[in-house]
C-alpha cells in the first residue's frame, strides 16, 4: 500500500519528460567522451539536462574556457545527434565533487543510545496515523543494540 502512494507522489512531482531527460543523460555524456579531445573529455560530466537547458560540468576553469569557446559546435552536433534545442550552460565542479570514488571505505555508523530508541517508542505512542506509529516503532526495533 505504501509503495502506490509513494508511486504517486512520485509521478505528479516529476517534471514532464522526465524519462527522456534521464535517458539523454547518459547519453549525452557518452557522446561528449567519443567526440571531445581526450584530455577535455575526462574532465566532463553532464549535471543536468531539463527542457530549457543543458548543464556541463567540468573539472577545471580552463576546461570549462574551452568548452565555452566550442559551445556553438558542441551545441550543433548536439542538435543534429539529438535532436535538441536547450541552451548549453557549463559550470565549474571540483572532482570531489563530480567523481565519487566507489571503493572508499565508509566509517560504520555510530551505534543509537537507549535515550534516543526509548524517546522514538514513546513519542510514537502519540502519532495519530497508524502507519506512521507502526514504522517509528520498527525503527525504534531495528535500532535496539545486538
Amino acid at each position: 500500500m505504501g509503495t502506490k502512494k509513494i508511486s504517486r507522489l512520485c509521478q505528479s512531482v516529476l517534471p514532464p519528460g522526465f524519462e527522456q531527460v534521464t535517458r539523454l543523460g547518459p547519453e549525452i555524456q557518452q557522446f561528449l567522451e567519443q567526440n571531445l579531445p581526450e584530455s577535455v573529455n575526462q574532465a566532463v560530466t553532464v549535471l543536468t539536462v531539463n527542457q530549457h537547458e543543458i548543464v556541463i560540468a567540468a573539472n577545471s576553469p580552463m576546461v570549462v574556457n574551452y568548452l565555452r569557446l566550442h559551445s556553438s559546435e558542441i551545441a550543433q552536433q548536439l542538435r543534429e545527434t539529438f535532436q535538441l534545442e536547450q541552451a548549453l550552460k557549463f559550470r565549474t565542479v571540483p572532482d570531489s565533487l563530480l567523481k565519487i570514488d566507489q571503493n572508499q571505505t565508509l566509517r560504520a555508523p555510530r551505534a543509537v543510545s537507549a535515550e534516543s530508541i526509548t524517546a522514538i517508542r514513546r513519542n510514537a505512542q502519540w502519532i495519530e496515523d497508524e502507519e506512521l506509529k507502526a514504522a517509528l516503532l520498527s525503527l525504534a526495533e531495528s535500532l535496539k543494540a545486538d
